[in-house]
């Protein structure tokens, strides 16, 4: 999130730090500061915020709060001192009938003056990066940035009054395929499982709750009176919506980090202050409907485990101090620290949260980095020591190893929160992936300059009881896997494992190419470790740009001499293929009649694009003629 240092300095009364000073006390204190940038007489800060401090750091009073700690210093206004009520009266009443909301409030300001919104306000929002709009909606904006709380202003002419002229606000699930038109013009189609909120008496959705607001209530240079929503949405519908309909605002990414309920009344009454400042007006009515817990809760941790965990030999005082700038409230009994966790901290939940704040307003910089004591080593991982020589043995005979993905989009154990659609299960074998991944090879042979695919990979299944570790073989050497050509590629490897092993591997499956037997089960059975085998250095690798286009492959056969030397004529065809030819491989010889037949693959490939079939002749041409020109005859 981006910053304004000028707008940081209106929390102090003395001059803060420079600029570049300061970047470095938040960086070694609370948050990385990923640039400084000049922007006119001010300077932006943008400070990479942690999702653990989202909830209360995205905002300009949680990182002054921040920085008063770090500076030992006072903040000359904290609107999270007192969390206030919101007074009910005049025509307006709010209804909340979806879970998606716990705490809805509202306030009617009428007799406002749409205009420019002051220049202070303009250069701090255009600081850091929001473009100004008119003085309502740059309020709205200013107080999100200020205090974390998202804010809404309707346009209350264009709303409805009930019969007895009163405005009703709603929040509800929006109906099935429900559209709705936002600020900004563009349309959505809507699902039950987002929410909206509504004009109470006409039921029309006037915006996407918690994302954004709608164009059918949209504040504009007619408007006289306004509606300010304040709310607190909950953090996976609101994330759940923005993410289905591809629409990341502001308020989104705020609701979705956890922002506490006891913001919005402070919120609300902050905005109605600056509107009434810079846009005139009076209050006509405010209500709410919900409520929220601000029962203030406790987190306890010794003295002891605080030194323990960050190397220190703090004393009592140090870690008093620390908790008295950051204003939390505690007390000190039999080697325990009872701390009171203010109500926008809701990462402040275990021992080691309290931890995270005394070591890093300490500093960080103060723990001393201790190499560990070497320990002699009398345990052997038999499961790691018989993987190698697996790898070792399959490597040696032309296999390549395979890393593929543990999630699934159907099998047997099935996860609570998967990290994509298709990645709701866990595997519970690696035969599937395995065949995906030689399958998908398969077109690369000759790019490979391989005679046939042979890929292995050692991993953890998941079973509806237990994990495996186990192993799994694939071979395949045309574009489809034939028995006769690829079953002894496969018979071999297995019998060189039980030779390695000593033990025949008892399979769990055997088909189509595929083998995969478990490692686990066959461990009890091999005989101990005593030690590892030595490490064999490996050869160095430098990486090499691979094409995003289609290789094609050609072949040509030739009559040699008997004494012609098989790399001599790969040579000759390599010059004269060009550039874009990225491999020769030779295929095979025969002799006949003192003579020798020598077949080669050549394959071409661009970098930067697919090559046609005439533009691969014209350079295989080329190839035909030196051929001719060497003397050798064609097949």
């Amino acid at each position: 999130m981006k910053f304004s240092y000028n707008w940081l300095q209106t929390y102090f009364a003395e001059p803060l730090p420079s600029p570049k000073d300061l970047a470095e006390q938040i960086t070694f204190h609370s948050s990385e500061i990923e640039e400084l940038i000049e922007c006119g007489s001010d300077t932006v800060l943008d400070v990479k915020v942690l999702p653990d401090k989202s909830a209360w750091l995205m905002s300009h009073r949680g990182l002054a709060k921040d920085i008063a700690v770090i500076l030992k210093r006072k903040l000359v206004i904290d609107q999270f001192e007192s969390v206030n009520e919101v007074p009910v009266f005049g025509p307006l009443s709010v209804e909340l009938n979806t879970k998606t909301c716990d705490f809805y409030a509202a306030a009617l300001i009428s007799g406002i003056s749409i205009k420019p919104s002051p220049a202070w306000l303009k250069e701090r929002l255009e600081a850091i990066g929001q473009r100004s709009i008119n003085n309502i909606v740059d309020a709205t904006n200013y107080v999100m940035f200020e205090l974390g709380q998202p804010l809404h202003a309707f346009a209350a002419d264009k709303l409805t009054k009930s019969e007895n002229g009163q405005f009703k606000i709603g929040v509800r699930q929006a109906l099935d395929k429900e559209e709705i038109t936002t600020l900004t013009g563009e349309g959505y189609t809507l699902s039950a499982n987002d929410a909206v909120i509504i004009d109470g008496v006409t039921n029309v959705p006037i915006a996407i709750a918690g994302v954004k607001g709608g164009k059918v209530a949209a504040v504009d240079q007619t408007t006289t009176d306004i509606i300010i929503e304040a709310a607190h949405f909950s953090r996976v519908a609101v994330r759940n919506t923005a993410k289905r309909l591809r629409l990341q605002t502001d308020a989104a990414k705020r609701y979705e980090n956890g922002i506490r309920a006891g913001v919005v009344p402070i919120a609300l009454i902050r905005v109605v202050e600056l509107i009434k400042e810079i846009a005139g007006g009076d209050v006509e009515a405010q209500n709410y409907a919900g409520s929220f817990d601000i029962v203030p809760k406790t987190v306890s941790c010794t003295l002891t485990k605080i030194n323990s965990a960050l190397g220190l030999q703090l004393k009592q005082s140090e870690v008093e101090s620390i908790l008295g700038d950051f204003g939390y409230a505690h007390e000190f009994k039999e080697d325990t620290f009872i701390v009171t966790v203010p109500f926008e901290r809701d990462d402040l939940v275990i021992a080691e949260d309290l931890i995270e704040e005394v070591g890093r307003m300490h500093g960080l910089h103060h723990i001393a980095s201790i190499i560990p004591p070497k320990i002699a080593q009398n345990e052997y991982n038999a499961r790691h020591f018989y993987a190698e020589r697996i790898r070792q043995t399959l490597i040696e005979l032309g296999f390549s190893e395979v890393y593929t993905s543990s999630f699934r989009n159907t099998d047997i154990v099935r996860l609570e929160n998967a990290l994509a659609t298709d990645k709701g299960y866990l595997r519970s074998t690696l035969v599937n992936n395995l065949s995906e991944a030689r399958d998908l090879n398969i077109p690369n042979r000759d790019l490979l300059g391989l005679r046939a695919i042979k890929i292995f990979e050692i991993g953890t299944v998941f079973l509806a009881e237990k994990e495996e570790f186990r192993v799994a073989l694939a071979v395949q050497s045309g574009t489809t896997y034939k028995e006769k050509v690829d079953g002894p590629l496969l018979s071999t490897a297995l019998a060189e494992l039980a030779n390695t092993l000593g033990l025949v591997p008892t399979l769990i499956s055997n088909a189509n190419g595929v083998a995969e037997f478990s490692l686990e089960q066959m461990l009890p059975l091999l005989p101990k470790v005593t030690g590892y085998d030595s490490v064999t250095p490996l050869p160095k690798v430098t990486y090499r740009t691979f094409s995003n286009y289609p290789a094609s492959s050609r072949d040509v056969a030739m009559w040699v001499s008997s004494e012609t030397d098989v790399s001599f004529v790969a040579e000759i065809l390599k010059r004269a293929a060009g550039p874009v030819c990225v491999r020769i491989t030779h295929l095979d010889t025969f002799a006949k009649e003192g003579k020798l037949s020598l077949a080669f693959r050549l394959v071409f490939q661009s970098l930067e694009k697919t090559l046609t079939d005439e533009e691969i002749q014209v350079y295989m041409d080329e190839v035909y003629k030196a051929v001719e020109k060497a003397g050798y005859l064609p097949r």
